[in-house]
């Protein structure tokens, strides 16, 4: 099971989500197992549980599976022992991956499609 740590805006006490996968949706959504809905991004930030998130962090072992278009073959990275985002970026263990998180908005170099966080014991890349 990945843990993901939503932190907030205020420097309230992060909101947690708990699921076997979570997958960044080109259209800014964040989801679980059977498409469940977990969070939205909105404007660059996460809506989740009433609240304005900024960021999020996952201990891991995690691994990224991403692709940078619906029709094009995702790459898998990883395993990382941290994954955390910062300012629409994804960072493993402290590096930046120079991916964009999808949904946000604009068009960088390594803006992507769709992300999925897998747990790092997870060989088949099945979500």
């Amino acid at each position: 099971m990945l843990r993901l740590n939503f932190r907030s805006m205020t420097g309230d006490a992060p909101t947690l989500s708990v699921a076997p996968f979570f997958r960044f949706c080109a259209d800014g959504t964040l989801r679980g197992p059977e498409n469940y809905l977990v969070a939205r991004c909105v404007e660059g930030f996460w809506q989740l549980s009433g609240r304005v998130h900024r960021e999020l962090d996952c201990d891991g072992p995690v691994k990224v599976r991403y692709s940078r278009g619906a029709h094009l073959t995702p790459l898998l990275l990883g395993p990382f022992g941290h994954l955390r985002t910062a300012a629409g970026m994804l960072y493993g263990d402290d590096a930046c991956l120079n991916i964009q998180m999808p949904g946000g908005g604009g068009v960088a170099k390594g803006n992507c499609h769709e992300i999925t966080l897998l747990p790092g014991g997870s060989g088949d890349g099945q979500a």
